[in-house]
């Protein structure tokens, strides 16, 4: 089963050619953030304690509606039997942006649904990560909340980000061919 659940991740990285700019501008975003609460004091053990549980929880629910919202995309693009996604099977994906999976060239189809589920593993790997903080937030050092902080808005950036280029690919899949 482990193998089976990495195999999405696998070709997601494998396929694309500029895959760390999706990681740089979060990281840089992240990074920022966390220098910003080291510098500025935000205040006392209580109130970081009560602003750190609000966004653990906060963040929770919306991974939730995130992962629905995700498969809700992956549901419409294997269902949909139109000529748009016939076109998407039947067209190669760029060689300048898309790198060949086991010596074929993905199809414009294949990387839209690889896009989803990428996002789709990470989005469920993230919200395991954030029930896991929630529970054991109160033993948790209060120095170590700016940083698991900063990590979450990196990895909620990131997801956020290739959600938005999963819906633009999904709009430009069903918007009518002008030519």
């Amino acid at each position: 089963m482990k193998s089976i659940i990495f195999i999405p991740l696998k070709d997601y990285f494998f396929s694309r050619k500029n895959v760390l700019i999706k990681f740089l501008i979060p990281m840089l975003i992240a990074l920022a953030a966390l220098l910003l609460s080291i510098f500025f004091n935000i205040g006392n053990s209580e109130k970081v304690i009560s602003t750190f549980s609000g966004f653990i929880d906060t963040q929770i629910n919306i991974v939730a509606i995130l992962i629905s919202f995700s498969i809700a995309i992956i549901t419409i693009l294997v269902s949909a039997d139109n000529k748009n996604i016939q076109c998407l099977k039947e067209t190669e994906s760029n060689k300048t942006q898309y790198k060949p999976v086991n010596g074929k060239q993905l199809s414009l189809f294949q990387i839209l649904l690889s896009n989803i589920t990428y996002n789709v593993i990470v989005e469920i790997i993230y919200l395991v990560g954030l029930i896991a903080i929630s529970l054991i937030k109160t033993i948790l050092p209060i120095v170590s909340l700016k940083f698991i902080v900063s990590i979450c808005l990196f990895i909620i950036l990131h997801i956020l980000f290739v959600l938005l280029e999963s819906v633009s690919q999904m709009y430009l899949t069903f918007w009518a061919n002008k030519k």
